[in-house]
Formats: C-alpha cells, structure tokens, sequence
C-alpha cells in the first residue's frame, strides 16, 4: 500500500498475513484499515506499528498475525525512515547494479503481543536508487521441480542498474518470477512494492 501523508512524504507498507482463505483475507483488511488511519495520524513508522499491533492483539481469538513493513519516504531528499514487524527485509538495488538489504530492526509480528515497541531505522536513498519490498511468495517462488526463484534472480531482474522507474521495476520482478516457475501452482501471495529515486532529483 501507498499512502500520502503530510509534507508531500509517503508511507509504504507492505504485509503478509498467516493463514489462508476468509479469514486471512479478512484480518488483511483490517489490518490494511487500522494502518493507513494510524499511519495519517502519526509520523513515526516505530509508533504507527505500535499503534496497530495493540489494535490487533485487543481481540485475537483467531490467534492469527500479520508481518508488517513500514515506512515514510521523503521524495525531495531522498530520506527513508522504517519500522519492521517480523517481515523479511527489503532490498535496496544501486545504480550500479550493486545492492543493499536495509538494515535489520527489532520488531516482532503484529497481533501476537501487545505492548511491543518497534525500533526504527533511518537512511537515505541515492539518485538512482531503488527500494524494493516484497513478500516470501517472491523469493519463495517454487518452478516445477520445487526449486525456490531465490534472492540472486531477483538480484539478477537489477543487474547493470535495472529499469530505470518504479513501474517498470515492478512489471520486471512479476515478469521474472512467472518466467522461472512457467505455470507451476504457488502457495503463498507473490507481492512486490518499488520506488525508484530518480536521478534528476537533488
């Protein structure tokens, strides 16, 4: 999800649920709801996470959770700040085909305890930079053989600086993926979220 908060900055957030079907699909949506209200209200992604796990661990009899990564990006300087709940790390792909996992921040899965704090971490984008957040089902991704598409081909989508906006970084992953596992059934939700620095900003 993309929001857009004050200031001209914008929130990402990217999730996975456990579980399938009706109930899963549901407790996404609330908890897709409860984030983009408190993430409005609120500018820190430590504090938005926070605020949405006590949210969901109010009333859990389903005992279901939800990994969470979000974060607010500054597109006039470039400057990204982020809180993770239990999700597997994005990807910052360089330039010059070269790449870096954000750094790993404490912060367990929400709905599974409340009270938990989520540290945050901050860094800044370069001109030409792009972030990439996604879920298990792409790294996950399994061909006929059950070989896993893995992170060296989603590596492989940036390599000599990948294409150059965020669109087209996106349709190029999808595009990865379906080629590697070639109509082979997958069990989990195959989700990608990108953006792009452009190198014309300051």
């Amino acid at each position: 999800d993309v929001v857009q908060l004050d200031d001209g900055e914008i929130g990402l957030a990217i999730a996975d649920v456990s579980g399938k079907g009706v109930p899963a699909a549901l407790f996404m949506m609330s908890s897709r709801t409860l984030l983009k209200g408190s993430a409005i209200g609120l500018t820190d992604p430590g504090k938005v996470l926070r605020e949405v796990n006590n949210l969901l661990a109010e009333d859990n009899e389903s005992a279901m959770f939800v990994t969470v990564l979000y974060a607010v990006y500054n597109p006039a300087t470039g400057h990204l700040s982020y809180a993770n709940g239990g999700h597997n790390l994005p990807v910052i792909f360089h330039g010059d085909g070269s790449s870096t996992v954000l750094p790993y921040t404490d912060g367990l899965a929400l709905a599974v305890l409340s009270g938990v704090e989520f540290v945050e971490g901050e860094l800044t984008l370069a001109p030409g930079d792009t972030l990439v957040l996604y879920t298990d089902g792409v790294t996950e991704a399994m061909d006929a053989v059950n070989e896993e598409f893995g992170m060296e081909r989603l590596r492989a989508v940036f390599a000599g600086g990948g294409p150059q906006d965020a669109e087209g970084a996106n349709e190029a992953v999808f595009a990865a993926v379906r080629e590697f596992v070639s109509g082979a059934p997958q069990s989990d939700d195959i989700t990608c979220l990108t953006l792009r620095r452009g190198r014309a900003q300051a």
